[in-house]
């Protein structure tokens, strides 16, 4: 895996951004199927056969701001057993010549340990990215600020770990509740399930799309098979709904898909199906 890869549309760039990466496997990302059936979908040779995992996010350049969709694990990465390249996420920002102050915006698609870590710094209090304006959906806030984030016990234990972030960066929050023009190339879509407040990111410009679809898929197959969710989903059927919406604006728009865990470079084309339904296409590295 690579720790950088970056696709265009139009004039803006997408960066997909490694805060590290790891082998195992991931028997839980596919709640609700039987591994007879998930197994040589995937492409392993048992339930419990390890393959690739991305953890990091994305950074958006080129429409007069510099967005960063996810903020990785940030300094606790180095806690994680196995994790290649823990931490490393500012390194790739400054590989691609961007300072923590030239964020000015971060769209934060949920609330998950893995995907908040750079709000802060190793002190956990004080603010990465000191001019951004923090974006986050209204009822993801009130779920992890609130008492109902106790019922799952897999949010409940990054309880520790989310407050804080939370809190640091609250006097930088913009929240909102429905879809968000950021610009006339980025736009947030809400897409509730895995977390109430979870959203993805459409990136279009110049006749081309790129969508950022959070933890919507973990894995390609997922925009496939939308029932096959993660164990930790808060919502299953409003998942399900979700990924059934991104996939249609995938392949009504031909847009690229990328996700914060899919191996780094990892492109998906989404298409319609013959009888009905989706079918998803790893594209080659140099598509685009």
């Amino acid at each position: 895996m690579i720790p950088v890869d970056t696709i265009r549309a139009g004039d803006v760039h997408v960066s997909h951004l490694s805060d590290g990466a790891l082998s195992g496997p991931r028997r839980s990302w596919f709640t609700g199927a039987d591994p007879a059936e998930w197994v040589p979908v995937v492409g392993v040779a048992d339930p419990d056969t390890p393959f690739p995992v991305n953890f990091g996010g994305f950074v958006i350049t080129g429409d007069g701001h510099v967005t960063l969709v996810d903020t990785g694990w940030g300094h606790r990465a180095h806690d994680v057993a196995g994790l290649d390249g823990a931490g490393e996420m500012l390194d790739r920002l400054a590989g691609l010549g961007i300072a923590p102050e030239d964020v000015d915006r971060i769209v934060q698609t949920h609330l998950h340990a893995d995907h908040c870590g750079w709000l802060v710094k190793d002190d956990a209090y004080t603010p990465t990215f000191p001019n951004a304006t923090v974006y986050l959906h209204e009822a993801e806030l009130a779920y992890w600020t609130g008492d109902e984030v106790e019922k799952i016990e897999a949010n409940r234990k990054m309880l520790a770990a989310v407050r804080p972030r939370v809190e640091a960066v609250r006097g930088r929050l913009s929240t909102f509740d429905g879809e968000v023009k950021l610009s006339d190339a980025v736009t947030i879509l809400p897409t509730p399930g895995h977390t109430p407040g979870h959203v993805c990111v459409m990136v279009s410009a110049g006749g081309q799309t790129v969508l950022l679809a959070g933890d919507l898929a973990h894995h390609p197959v997922h925009l496939d098979h939308h029932h096959w969710l993660p164990v930790i989903d808060y919502a299953p059927e409003q998942s399900v709904a979700s990924r059934e919406y991104i996939a249609q604006l995938a392949a009504e728009r031909d847009a690229v898909v990328l996700a914060p865990h899919f191996p780094i470079p990892t492109r998906v084309q989404v298409q319609l199906a013959a009888g009905g339904g989706f079918h998803a296409v790893v594209l080659d590295r140099s598509a685009s």
